[in-house]
C-alpha cells in the first residue's frame, strides 16, 4: 500500500511539473533588466544604467520642449548634469520597483496628472513608435532636416524593443523601452513626452 502511495504521489508530482511550462530565457532576461533598469534609476547610479545602454546604438532620451517633442541621442547618462534635458532624469529618484505585470500599459490623464493605474507594465502586444513619430513631425512642421533613413532606423529600432511604464505609490514615474539587440535587453528610449501636458 505504501508503494502504492508513492508511486502515485510520484506520478501526480511529474504530471504538475510536466503542465507547468519554464519562463523562456528571452523573457528572464527582460524581467531582470527591467528591475536592474529601475532599481539604477531609483538609485540615479550613472554607472549602473550605462551597463544596459549598448555601444553604438545609444539612448534616445524624448522630451518636450516648448510646443514640439524632441529628442537628444546619448552615449551615456548623466544623473548629476543639472542641464535641460537630462535634469529630468533627477525625478525617478527613489522610484519604486514592483512585480512586473503584462498589460495593456497605463495611459497618462493631464486633467488629474497621473497615470491610470500603479505598477510595473510592459505591453508585449503593441509596438510604440514616439520617437520615428517625432521626427516625422518634426520634419513637417519645425522644419527640421532628419533623413529618411535615421527615421527608418528608429522604427526598425522600436520594432524590437518593448515600453515599460513604471508609476508607483508615491506617484513617482519611469517610461523607457528595452530592445532585444543581439540576445540582450538594452535600455534605448526613455519617454519624458508622454506625461509632459505642457504643450
Amino acid at each position: 500500500m505504501i508503494k502504492f502511495n508513492l508511486t502515485l504521489l510520484l506520478f501526480v508530482v511529474n504530471v504538475i511539473a510536466a503542465g507547468q511550462t519554464a519562463v523562456p530565457v528571452k523573457e528572464q532576461k527582460f524581467i531582470s533588466t527591467v528591475k536592474a533598469v529601475v532599481t539604477a534609476f531609483s538609485r540615479q547610479d550613472s554607472a549602473a544604467v550605462s551597463k544596459y545602454i549598448k555601444p553604438g546604438t545609444g539612448l534616445y532620451q524624448l522630451y518636450r520642449n516648448g510646443v514640439f517633442d524632441n529628442y537628444v541621442h546619448q552615449d551615456t547618462i548623466s544623473f548629476t548634469d543639472p542641464g535641460f534635458p537630462n535634469v529630468q532624469y533627477a525625478s525617478s529618484a527613489g522610484i519604486l520597483y514592483t512585480t512586473l505585470q503584462y498589460a495593456k500599459l497605463p495611459t497618462y490623464n493631464c486633467e488629474t496628472m497621473k497615470w491610470s493605474k500603479r505598477g510595473v507594465y510592459a505591453d508585449t502586444a503593441k509596438t510604440s513608435h514616439i520617437l520615428s513619430k517625432i521626427c516625422k513631425d518634426r520634419n513637417q512642421y519645425v522644419p527640421d532636416n532628419i533623413p529618411q533613413s535615421d527615421i527608418n532606423k528608429y522604427y526598425s529600432l522600436e520594432n524590437k524593443s518593448r515600453r515599460i511604464v513604471v508609476f508607483d505609490r508615491n506617484h513617482k514615474e519611469l517610461v523607457f523601452y528595452l530592445s532585444w539587440i543581439n540576445n540582450r535587453w538594452y535600455l534605448t528610449i526613455v519617454d519624458f513626452v508622454t506625461s509632459d501636458c505642457s504643450a
